[in-house]
């Protein structure tokens, strides 16, 4: 847990790399169930306290690096490859509403709410839910607009493009990533099907 802040404050990793130095290094903390679920309660707690102080637009952006890393490991489970957890459709796709600089405050209060036992942000989180907007971000111009008016990758189900045009101009750098979510996506449904097979 203390690395996890080290990394993010000292050597200013990104979520993804800091989750996959902890992975080489303390792997054991991924595998062992107990571990796990004492790391997401850490976290938790320490996402909601952050939140709770917030009146009106703050910097969010401890909270988000603080969800993203729950996001991973609460997908994680017993596997030699953490970027095929990293890349799952289900870790992509939560992330995603937390990236948008509008509605991020109310994303992240509703996602701190429904993890914490007490009821100290639901109030908050209401509050947010009237003034501020279901938002995204288009991955190519970048440009936040209404949720529902966003349109998402066929292929991967995780990018999000306010136009055809978008998603068509950035195809050429989404191809990669689009393809390892796609194949992230397979290997954990291919995993699943396994571990079905040997219960039964």
């Amino acid at each position: 847990m203390d690395q996890l802040i080290i990394n993010a404050q000292h050597k200013n990793l990104t979520v993804k790399h800091n989750l996959l130095e902890l992975f080489k290094s303390r792997t054991h903390i991924y595998n062992n169930e107990s571990y796990r679920k004492l790391v997401l309660d850490i976290l938790i707690c320490i996402g909601t306290n952050i939140l709770l102080p917030l009146r009106g637009v703050v910097n969010t952006s401890w909270p988000r690096y603080l969800a993203h890393s729950i996001v991973v490991f609460e997908q994680y489970y017993d596997v030699d490859d953490i970027n095929a957890v990293i890349n799952k459709r289900e870790v992509k796709s939560k992330l995603r509403n937390l990236e948008c600089n509008v509605s991020s405050t109310r994303d992240l209060l509703k996602y701190f709410r429904k993890r914490t036992s007490c009821k100290c942000l639901k109030k908050m989180h209401f509050e947010a839910r009237k003034t501020m907007p279901k938002m995204g971000r288009c991955h190519h111009c970048d440009k936040e607009m209404m949720r529902a008016s966003l349109s998402v990758c066929s292929r991967c189900m995780i990018n999000q493009y306010c136009s055809r045009e978008c998603q068509v101009a950035a195809w050429p750098d989404h191809k990669s990533d689009c393809d390892e979510y796609v194949r992230a996506h397979e290997e954990q449904t291919k995993n699943e099907k396994d571990c079905g097979q040997t219960l039964h």
